[in-house]
């Protein structure tokens, strides 16, 4: 793991202690993939948080968002378009995210306020008394109430802007 990796770590870790939001670290195998990760923590899919780095085009400019959805969905695109009233959006390229958050594929987590940006939240994830996610490193990962983390983002939360996987 670089040092970039480990920074970010250590900024989202201070995000969860500065806004009090009690987790449970879990140190696994790296997983980047959603197969890898369900296997190294082994919680449901539904409980796992697969974060999107997207582009958001409207009138000539352009903006970041992280969308969080459960790892058994995948993202409905028109239905984002339409929720944030864009003329389009798409996923970001890996030079993006690596320059706006700090991380690599895989690593990204759905807290947006701490990298300047707007997260998006599927609702299915606020259904849960527990959810998991990669935090800033592919080897490590917190457990936590989707509702505290949801009292310091205030995301958007949407119902029908991902799907079930099939």
């Amino acid at each position: 793991m670089g040092t970039v990796g480990q920074n970010v770590y250590l900024s989202i870790e201070r995000y969860f202690h500065e806004n009090a939001i009690p987790y449970r670290e879990i140190q696994h195998a790296p997983g980047a993939r959603t197969e890898d990760y369900h296997q190294a923590v082994g919680c449901r899919y539904e409980q796992q948080a697969k974060c999107l780095f997207l582009k958001v085009i409207n009138a000539g400019e352009t903006a970041y968002v992280i969308c969080a959805i459960p790892a058994s969905k995948k993202a409905n695109f028109k239905a984002l378009r339409d929720l944030l009233k864009a003329k389009d959006v798409k996923f970001a390229s890996r030079e993006e995210l690596v320059t706006v958050t700090g991380c690599d594929l895989g690593e990204l987590a759905p807290v947006g306020r701490l990298f300047g940006i707007q997260t998006l939240m599927d609702a299915d994830l606020l259904r849960e008394d527990e959810i998991f996610i990669n935090a800033g490193r592919l080897d490590v990962s917190f457990a936590f109430n989707p509702a505290d983390l949801a009292r310091v983002e205030q995301p958007v939360v949407f119902e029908r802007a991902a799907t079930t996987n099939t």
